[in-house]
This record gives C-alpha cells, structure tokens and sequence, in this order.
C-alpha cells in the first residue's frame, strides 16, 4: 500500500476531525492574543440589562450569516431547575461563535449570555454561564496549544496532540460536561489515529489491513458509525479523484478503497465501476450511430427521429430509454 500518498490524507482528516463534529480554534484567534482576566461567571440579575446595552432586539440582530436561521442547539433543564448538559449546548455555544469574523469573539459570548438569559433561569442560568465560561476558556487555550503542533504531522505528534487537548478538556471541564461536548469527537480521532497505524504496519498484508480497518470501524457505537461513515465516504470520493488526476492505476484505488471502506465495500464499489463502464460504453455506440444517422444526406428529418427512435428502442430498455433521453436532453441545452 502506498502509505506515503494516504498519510497526509489521514493525517488532514485526523485534523478534520476535532473540526467537523464543532468548530474549535479558528474562531478565537484574536481573542488568543490577549486573554482576559479571570472573572466571576454573571449571574441571572447580572445580565438583565445586556439587550439594551447592545440595542439587539434578538441574539442574532445584525449577524447576517445567521439571518434567517434557528439557533442551534435546545437548551433543558431537569425537574428541580438544573441545567442538563449535553452536547446540544455546545452546538449552541458554536452556533453564535461561527458569526466571529462579522462580529468579534468578545461580542459573540456577550450575545450567547444574552440568549441564555432569555431562555432559562436559575439555578440552570448561573450553570449554563459557568459552562460558557469554561467553554471560552478552553477555546482561548486551544489556540496557543495548537501553535505548538504542525498542521500535518506522523502519527506520534498526532497522538501527542491528541492527549494535550484532551488533558486541557479535562482540567477545564467537569466529566460530565467533557463526555458530553466531546465524547463522540474523541471516539473518532481515536479510530482515525488508529486506523492510520494499521495503514502504516509495514508487517501487515493490504488484505490484512483492510480487514482489521473494517473490524475497527464497526466496534464503534452506532451513534459514532453514523456520523463517521459519511465521512469516510466523502473521504473516499475526494482521495479516489485526486489519484485518477495523479495518473494512479486501478491497484491503487483499490488499496485505498480497502483502507477506508474494506473488502465488503470494496467489491460494490468495484461492481459498480464495472456497470458504469458497461453502461459509459453502451451509450458512446449509441451516440456514435445516432450521429452517423444525423448526418446522413439522403434522410428526411422525420426519417432520421424515426430511426433514432428504433435505435434507441433496440439498445435500450424503458426504463433506460427513460435515463437516455434524460441525458440528450441535457446535452441540447
């Protein structure tokens, strides 16, 4: 397997990652040059006279990338008043941090504040702000973390990465609050960082490592499957393009094929490639011979459609028939 043309592949998903479950660090870079000083977390009456501070008559007045959008990420409270944590609250949090850019990331926190002082009430608001401070914490010192690691990196510095960043969650969050905003993000980078040692066993068969790839992912949680397996897909489709642009042979798609998506898969997706190509070259004889029939001299227009028609009655099925005329049409316009 070439290891060298997929390490930078799954080292950049690896990153992609900690990004695509929630956005991370991009957005508090300016924020990160000047952390501020600690402060207690407000409280509900605290934060009664923000809206008319920011003359905003909702959370999200002036933010254009959020116009006609529904925040996202319910908030719940249980039946004596406390906040339930879950990761709904940290799709909330990023909901208004993905705004940073428009507005600054000092502005987006104050508007997050805003929008849980107008949903909740204590004890569950003084949780929730707590929380959001801890969450902006984090953020801050995600930054400087990552300037210590380089963006694409072997699998030691991936792991090194991995383990500061989850001992930084760790000292800032509760357990509770660090399972819930990022247990499914850490199963992840986890598979992935474990898939990327099998890729590089230089003792392990092709057949060896698409096997356990495949064992590896299917001892995942359902919930983390879910997510992951669009994923690996898109992976998939990206990594198989740019290897046909890099003139690869059909062996090498076929090792990548079996590092991302196993044997089983792997089989579809070669039947698959096996129909287009039957199909690709039945419809390059029908155009041929629709051409020739269009350029015949001594046919009448109505002559030519109708042997066309024959043509294509001959070739094809209804339902075929159905796709073909789809196609021209699409090409005559």
């Amino acid at each position: 397997m070439k290891v060298l043309i997929y390490l930078p592949f799954a080292a950049a998903a690896l990153l992609v990652g900690w990004q695509l479950l929630a956005p991370e660090d991009a957005v508090v870079t300016e924020r990160a040059k000047a952390p501020p000083a600690a402060a207690p977390a407000p409280t509900y009456e605290s934060m009664q006279h923000i809206p008319n501070r920011l003359g905003l008559a909702a959370p999200t007045d002036g933010i254009e990338s959020l116009r006609e959008t529904e925040v996202d990420g319910t908030l719940e409270v249980d039946a004596q008043g406390n906040l339930v944590i879950s990761e709904q609250l940290r799709h909330l949090f990023d909901y208004f941090f993905t705004a940073v850019g428009e507005i600054s990331f000092e502005e987006a926190a104050e508007r997050i504040r805003i929008y849980l002082a107008s949903q909740l009430q204590d004890p569950a608001l003084g949780q929730s702000l707590a929380l959001l401070q801890n969450y902006i914490d984090y953020k801050t010192a995600l930054v400087e973390l990552e300037q210590g690691f380089p963006v694409v990196a072997d699998i030691a510095g991936l792991r090194a990465r991995q383990d500061e960043v989850q001992r930084l969650r760790a000292r800032l969050f509760s357990p509770e609050a660090h399972a819930a905003f990022f247990a499914a993000e850490e199963i992840y980078n986890h598979f992935t960082l474990e898939r990327l040692a099998i890729l590089q066993d230089p003792n392990l068969t092709d057949d060896d490592k698409a096997a356990m790839i495949e064992n590896l992912r299917q001892s995942l949680p359902d919930a983390v499957q879910d997510v992951l397996i669009p994923q690996i897909h898109q992976e998939l489709t990206v990594q198989t393009e740019q290897l046909l642009e890099q003139g690869a042979d059909p062996s090498e798609v076929r090792e990548l094929r079996l590092s991302l998506v196993g044997p089983e898969a792997t089989g579809r997706l070669e039947d698959l490639d096996q129909e287009r190509q039957q199909w690709q070259q039945r419809m390059d004889d029908f155009s041929a011979e629709r051409e020739e029939i269009l350029s015949y001299q001594g046919l009448a227009e109505d002559d030519k459609q109708a042997a066309i028609e024959e043509l294509l009655e001959n070739r094809f099925n209804a339902n075929e028939r159905l796709r073909v005329s789809s196609l021209l049409d699409m090409t005559a316009e």
